[in-house]
């Protein structure tokens, strides 16, 4: 007479971490990496930012007056070269304070899983290149309201109630809500679509 073989359990399925879990798992986990090589790159990227800012002021100036002066790592000072010396310095801005929002960037970018590397830097590259047009649009946006509203009757005298209404509020608006969430924007453009098709599985 055949023995009878006692029931096996089977083991149940090994569950796999929901997609939203290993994103922002992956995103912590990148944060520092990706904060430490934004500090490394902040001194360079800060002159950068300075000059191509003064170029672009440049632009719109006949003859060119905007000096932008980079001290140290991180601060740039404001000089109109058509002022007298003493009074040639009319502003000064943290340069880093511009771009800080690139850590969280990198962070998105680098931690979406089921993602091959080849296209998450593709996708990384083209979000930092729209950064930059970013960050040199805040900048320029920076100085013109220091020249619109801060320099009491000269602003009155050069810049009209309209010109100070734009650049003060275009400098509020880009250095505020736009900039803490030009990251998230960029990153939902690459993938909310993925996104949505993972969260409905």
């Amino acid at each position: 007479m055949a023995r009878k073989e006692p029931a096996r359990k089977d083991k149940p399925p090994v569950r796999r971490k929901s997609w939203a879990v290993r994103l922002i798992r992956n995103v912590l986990l990148w944060i520092l990496p990706v904060w430490a090589v934004w500090a490394l790159a902040t001194p360079v990227y800060n002159r950068f930012l300075a000059t191509a800012a003064e170029n672009l002021l440049h632009i719109f100036e006949s003859p060119n007056v905007s000096d932008l002066l980079v001290q140290g790592a991180h601060r740039a000072h404001v000089q109109r070269l058509d002022f007298p010396p003493a009074r040639s310095l009319v502003g000064s801005i943290r340069v880093t304070d511009l771009h800080f929002h690139l850590v969280l960037l990198g962070a998105l970018f680098l931690g979406v899983p089921g993602v091959p590397w080849r296209q998450r830097l593709s996708n990384l590259s083209w979000a930092l290149l729209l950064s930059v047009f970013f960050h040199l649009l805040l900048f320029v946006f920076w100085v013109q309201f220091v020249y619109a509203t801060q320099l009491g009757a000269w602003s009155l005298a050069h810049y009209g109630p309209f010109a100070r209404n734009l650049f003060g509020l275009g400098k509020h608006l880009l250095d505020l809500p736009f900039k803490l969430s030009l990251p998230l924007v960029l990153w939902a453009a690459f993938y909310v679509g993925r996104m949505m098709e993972e969260l409905r599985k």
